[in-house]
């Protein structure tokens, strides 16, 4: 039996996993340049605050884009050219890959304290910093807290109170005429934002914590986080059977064709 006798659904599981892998390269793609954007970029999208011995974003999407940028060429290139070798490296990947989201869902609640706990001292720490000139780097410390508070409408890390408490220019007796940074305002642009105004009278300033916030939108979106991990589960899954199949069909293609010589 010759490539050109299969029949229907062997054609279609290869094109399925051809065109599967079309995506993992594009999906890759996007990650790794997301990456390397984060990496580059003077906030990198609050890579100073994650940017943990562990949990660092963009070096995990630079390393994550990497990896499903080489899973997606094995496995379109095995099943288009039907190379064994390809396929069988590919099938190892999506194994470890499983058996690496395994872990990672181990170690994120496992970690869950840790990495929260980390991420706060290290938003106090920069409130801290937040407009010292004297500090390395405080451009892009001022621009990722700002960058936070004004995303996630909050002030702070548990309140706007945190500002008078965790900085000293904004002490009412060292600098009266602010409170709090704009980036804690619902208006930057309205009169009197962060002035003088005690915080709890300033109905413009946001009075929600950002660890309280941040924590809420992320349980806000945990059905859809559900909902996607387990569409990936079952696509894996449905990979790692048509992958086998296609693996079978071709060894015994193979072994017709010796037989026929």
């Amino acid at each position: 039996m010759g490539s050109e006798d299969r029949g229907c659904c062997d054609k279609c599981a290869k094109m399925f996993i051809m065109v599967i892998n079309i995506i993992i390269i594009l999906i890759g793609g996007a990650i790794l340049a997301a990456g390397l954007y984060w990496q580059l970029n003077e906030t990198g999208f609050y890579k100073e605050i994650f940017n943990h011995d562990i949990f660092n974003i963009p070096i995990v999407s630079i390393v994550v884009g990497a990896l499903l940028l080489l899973v997606g060429i094995c496995g379109f290139f095995g099943a288009c050219c039907e190379v064994m070798f390809l396929l069988k490296v590919y099938m190892g990947f999506l194994i470890l890959i499983m058996l690496v989201e395994i872990i990672l869902a181990v170690g994120c609640v496992a970690m869950k304290s840790e990495v929260e706990e980390y991420a706060t001292n290290k938003t106090y720490e920069f409130i801290g910093y937040y407009g010292d000139e004297a500090k390395d780097e405080a451009d892009i410390i001022k621009k990722t807290v700002d960058a936070i508070q004004e995303n996630f409408e909050c002030c702070g890390v548990t309140g706007p109170d945190d500002w008078p408490n965790y900085n000293a220019a904004y002490k009412s007796e060292t600098a009266p005429e602010r409170t709090v940074p704009d980036s804690c305002c619902k208006d930057p642009d309205s009169a009197g934002c962060g002035s003088a105004k005690t915080i709890s009278a300033n109905e413009n300033i946001y009075k929600i914590g950002c660890k309280v916030s941040m924590i809420n939108f992320v349980e806000n979106n945990l059905l859809y986080v559900g909902i996607v991990s387990g569409v990936i589960v079952i696509l894996q899954m449905s990979i790692l059977i048509l992958t086998s199949y296609v693996m079978t069909l071709f060894t015994e293609e193979l072994d017709y064709e010796k037989n026929m010589i």
